[in-house]
């Protein structure tokens, strides 16, 4: 039996930068790969593929120049990757890429993956474009099919995505599972999770990142039940286990959904598997327990976190924010350790305080912005609109507003809401339909805005058509807030019975809080026989709202029915019905004092978290 062939030695001088390299001693061994001679060229290859840092990279660059050693295929494909993986060097990858004796499939790939690094997904495509056409000789592969995809992804780009996925098809990786997953992300990102479903279909024997890719693509376009859905699937599969970005995504399903029992479940899982260190887990963990209204549960995930980023501030802020806990967010601000502060926290932060009507500090966090590169950020600017509209600075929400940069549906129904919400109506009116012009469609928030600013200048006959138009134009179905302006619009120009009967054949006739806008109506506007049938719908909704009875009271001592009135008043008295007292929040020293005239008294003061005022003021 003859003995198998041995493989070469490796020359003196290479081995022993290889024993260098093994000890990480990676200056040593490009000092003496410089210095060799015979096998300078693998030497150097050698040192680049270990990742030196790039001073060190330029001068084996500059020594193999020296040496005319940049012919060597094996030298310049080193010198590619080791410039495709710096960060900022596409130009000096490209010179290397150019300088390529034979340009072959990886350097093709590692061309494409460095555009694609660079932020630059349509020259990615373009590369890839030029490998299909058959450029040097060389079919696209595996690795670069995956990056294309990946730079559809980024471009959200659903139709390249599509010509991406046929070139897949033809080239014969439709059974490639790491190809197929990027395609199933990419059409997540691309608003397409039909086409997601059908990639991964495709597949044959699917793995726990196939799945986790498909339940993502689901989770970032809202369909919350079929990510639940195919993660049952998934836990059912043998052999397939959800990792932590799994039970990312569907904690955030979860909780979007507002599934507090099974979201406690999900939170047993990753505890038994071990997950409770990963702050991705845990960050979706304590924003699923915000959403659901969890404050507490989502506190304790949040106190027990080892590592917290900005992500899990936010959420825990988020959450507060939600629940109306305005202080606590306040407060919890001032405890972040963040070397750079995020756009998003500065968002939930300026919502507090416009929910506290605390506009002092919402100008100081505005300064704070403007020094963070000029609050050129979506969400800043929207918070500061809804900020200083909701706290009656209308002119300094519009010069916000004038000067932003992007503007997103928040933006504009923030500005609209706000002058609709401060008695200009004409100018909510007027930015509705420049809305409109822009081709931004408007939603439902917008047509709140707009028939509210209708019902205080008493446009009527606009308020009808707006009103008419969301179903109509728009395919938005009127909810109860619309009803309401419509109403209100109707009762103030004394339309009280076809206010009446648009209540009557609305969905919502059997809520109060419509009634109870025609009753505030007939308490100014003299129609008798309106005002019974409306107190009477009122008192029957609402037995314990005094106003109903004290306006039916009214009504008929104005009528000259004293008896119903004497028995008005006795019914009254036996559901002990009782007034209600009037309240209002002052500023006091910066802070929100409640005053009431329960009892010609007036409640303690109700500091606010940012401020540190601790002794108590009551007024007598």
């Amino acid at each position: 039996m003859m003995p198998p062939p041995r493989l070469p030695a490796a020359p003196p001088d290479l081995a022993a930068v290889l024993r260098l390299l093994d000890s990480h001693d990676l200056p040593a061994a490009a000092r003496l790969a410089a210095a060799s001679s015979s096998s300078s060229a693998v030497a150097l290859a050698a040192v680049l593929l270990r990742r030196p840092p790039p001073r060190l990279g330029y001068c084996i660059h500059a020594r193999a120049a020296r040496s005319g050693l940049l012919s060597d295929r094996y030298l310049a494909n080193a010198l590619l990757a080791f410039y495709v993986r710096l960060p900022g060097h596409l130009p000096h990858a490209l010179r290397a890429f150019d300088d390529l004796p034979r340009r072959d499939v990886v350097a093709h790939s590692s061309i494409l993956a460095a555009f694609l690094r660079a932020g630059h997904p349509r020259h990615a495509l373009l590369s890839l474009k030029s490998m299909v056409a058959g450029a040097d000789g060389v079919a696209p592969s595996a690795h670069a099919l995956s990056a294309a995809a990946k730079a559809c992804a980024v471009l959200r780009d659903r139709r390249a995505g599509a010509c991406v996925h046929g070139t897949i098809v033809v080239r014969g990786y439709g059974d490639d599972g790491v190809v197929l997953s990027a395609l199933v992300d990419m059409y997540g990102h691309a608003a397409a999770p039909g086409d997601a479903r059908r990639a991964f279909e495709e597949m044959h024997a699917p793995d726990g990142i196939c799945y986790t890719s498909l339940i993502s693509a689901f989770v970032r376009n809202d369909w919350f039940e079929e990510a639940l859905r195919w993660f049952r699937a998934m836990v059912a599969t043998n052999g397939v286990w959800p990792d932590g970005c799994t039970f990312g995504s569907m904690m955030t399903a979860l909780g979007n959904l507002k599934r507090a029992r099974q979201g406690r479940e999900a939170h047993t899982q990753v505890v038994t598997r071990g997950l409770c260190g990963n702050v991705v887990v845990e960050s979706s963990t304590l924003d699923m327990y915000s959403k659901c209204g969890l404050m507490v549960d989502a506190r304790k995930v949040f106190d027990r976190m080892k590592l917290r980023n900005a992500i899990s501030w936010c959420a825990l802020l988020g959450g507060y924010c939600q629940s109306g806990e305005h202080e606590k967010v306040l407060s919890l601000f001032r405890q972040m350790d963040m070397e750079d502060d995020d756009w998003y926290c500065l968002g939930t932060l300026l919502r507090s305080c416009a929910g506290l009507s605390a506009v002092k500090l919402g100008k100081e966090i505005h300064c704070r912005c403007v020094r963070m590169r000029g609050c050129r950020d979506v969400i800043a600017e929207s918070a500061l609109v809804d900020l200083y509209a909701k706290c009656g600075a209308v002119e300094y929400a519009y010069r916000v507003f004038e000067r932003s940069t992007v503007r997103n549906m928040i933006t504009w129904n923030a500005m609209i809401c706000g002058f609709a919400q401060n008695g200009h109506g004409e100018r909510a009116i007027d930015l509705f339909n420049e809305m409109v012009r822009e081709r931004v469609r408007p939603d439902y928030i917008s047509f709140i805005g707009v028939l509210f600013a209708c019902s205080h200048t008493g446009m009527v006959e606009q308020g009808r058509n707006y009103f008419n138009s969301m179903s109509k134009e728009y395919g938005i179905a009127s909810g109860i807030e619309h009803y309401n302006c419509m109403v209100d619009l109707l009762s103030r120009v004394e339309l009280l019975e076809e206010a009446e009967d648009l209540v009557n054949k609305s969905p919502f006739r059997d809520d109060s809080s419509l009634w109870a806008a025609i009753l505030g109506a007939c308490a100014t506007h003299s129609n008798p026989y309106v005002a019974e049938r409306v107190a009477k719908k009122m008192m029957e909704l609402e037995p314990q709202y005094h106003l109903s009875y004290v306006l039916l009271e009214n009504v008929y001592r104005t009528i000259g029915r004293w008896e119903d009135a004497v028995e008005v008043r006795r019914l009254m008295k036996s559901r002990k019905v009782k007034k209600e007292p009037g309240a209002s929040w002052i500023d006091v020293n910066r802070s929100k004092q409640y005053m009431s005239n329960a009892n010609e008294e007036a409640s303690q003061l109700a500091a606010s978290g940012m401020m540190s005022i601790d002794e108590e003021v009551q007024s007598t």
